[in-house]
């Protein structure tokens, strides 16, 4: 089979499916990106960038729908929750005591 000549019976084809969705779909949908970005330690700007880059479609797509105010009102408020934490992975550190210990390096 040719390569730019997809056979639509086979199930590995990607379909594209739109689903309808209203403002607070977009609204739910940017507080996941945004908090989802935070809790990686993307800071404000990395963040409004990310909303403002038709790259990161669903992101780009809640920025058009909800406009930018109400872009960085959820961003502030995901910063607010999740941009303070810290994540410390402790089983890695357990490790590296035991190791220490051992005095394998």
């Amino acid at each position: 089979m040719p390569y730019n000549d997809p056979d639509p019976s086979d199930p590995n084809v990607l379909v594209r499916v739109v689903l309808p969705a209203d403002a607070e779909a977009m609204r739910d949908m940017a507080y996941v990106f945004a908090e989802e970005f935070v809790r990686m330690g993307v800071d404000k700007r990395q963040l409004l960038s990310l909303f403002q880059n038709p790259f990161y479609a669903g992101a780009h797509g809640a920025y058009r729908a909800l406009g930018k105010e109400a872009i960085l009102a959820i961003m502030d408020e995901c910063l607010n929750v999740w941009g303070r934490s810290k994540i410390t992975v402790q089983e890695v550190q357990a490790v590296q005591n035991v190791l220490n210990d051992l005095n394998v390096k």
